[in-house]
């Protein structure tokens, strides 16, 4: 039985950097709408975060926050099923906690759930650090993607760091405890209930890009191993481009981002050394980027 309007699901890992600002802007979004709202952190920190977490709790008992806290790093694939599992809103929002929020974002992801959408995917935004070769060629990837799902050409939208479900669709879906690509996993599971999948590009969040090489190619990395893992679910619901529509969406974006396309030519240039070094150590737990985790002003 729905208790809440909304869900916001959100786990943790060493986010003491950033977590009260993320917060603020949640807290802030929430309260100017007439929701009921719980707030759910699933936090496998080993830093001051979730006593950072219990302290918001205490300090707003308007809105109903739950902390889970692990002893052990469990990973975001059990982060997001204990979420589906204990949520009680009509709508599941899914957050990373290092990112910010856009201008009413939550009520955007929110609106898009009805009885024919099951998910509603995000509009992740790059935030540059530093002009250097991995962050200009992060945030060419991050804007590539985004034209492929603005206008339709591929049917894969979703992005972990933000996106809205119907809690009923979710609370069927048991993710694989392996599983790195965790979001293109749900949306195939959405997509096997019969639901909608959806992008809204006024739904608008941050994020820090990587600023060196290992966590940017770490990133991609775990990209390709995630995709490959679910590779057979992924070809049973056809989310691949065409390879034409893909290399015409590049050409398209080095003319307007010419920059980021030269920075992502180089780094893949350098990255079989990488991936030949370091591919067999991924895991889900694999590394976090710590650059990405530096405090969004």
């Amino acid at each position: 039985m729905n208790e809440f309007d909304i869900t916001i699901g959100i786990p943790t890992y060493n986010e003491e950097a950033n977590i009260i600002k993320f917060f603020e802007v949640l807290k802030s979004q929430v309260t100017s709408q007439d929701w009921s709202v719980e707030v759910i952190f699933i936090d496998d920190s080993d830093d001051a975060t979730p006593q950072i977490i219990e302290n918001l709790r205490i300090n707003n008992p308007e809105i109903s926050i739950r902390l889970i806290h692990n002893t052990t790093r469990k990973g975001a694939s059990h982060a997001w099923n204990t979420i589906f599992s204990v949520s009680k809103g009509k709508v599941l929002i899914l957050f990373d906690a290092d990112i910010t929020l856009g201008d009413s974002c939550i009520q955007i992801l929110a609106n898009k759930i009805d009885g024919d959408v099951g998910l509603c995917a995000s509009n992740t935004i790059p935030i540059r650090k530093d002009n250097n070769m991995y962050s200009n060629a992060a945030s060419f990837i991050a804007n590539w993607l985004r034209s492929m799902r603005l206008y339709g050409l591929s049917q894969y939208t979703t992005m972990g760091r933000a996106l809205s479900l119907d809690t009923h669709v979710a609370k069927k879906i048991l993710i694989p405890e392996e599983t790195i690509a965790i979001d293109l996993y749900v949306q195939c599971m959405v997509m096997k209930q019969n639901k909608n999948v959806v992008y809204d590009d006024t739904a608008k969040v941050y994020f820090i890009t990587p600023n060196n090489h290992k966590d940017f190619f770490s990133q991609i990395v775990r990209s390709m191993k995630g995709y490959d893992q679910i590779k057979d679910i992924k070809k049973s619901f056809n989310l691949e481009a065409p390879p034409s529509v893909i290399i015409k969406e590049f050409l398209k974006n080095s003319i307007q981002f010419p920059r980021g396309a030269i920075s992502l030519l180089l780094c893949f240039s350098l990255f079989p050394l990488f991936y030949a070094r370091n591919s067999s150590k991924v895991t889900h737990l694999w590394d976090i980027a710590h650059s990405t985790k530096q405090k969004v002003h």
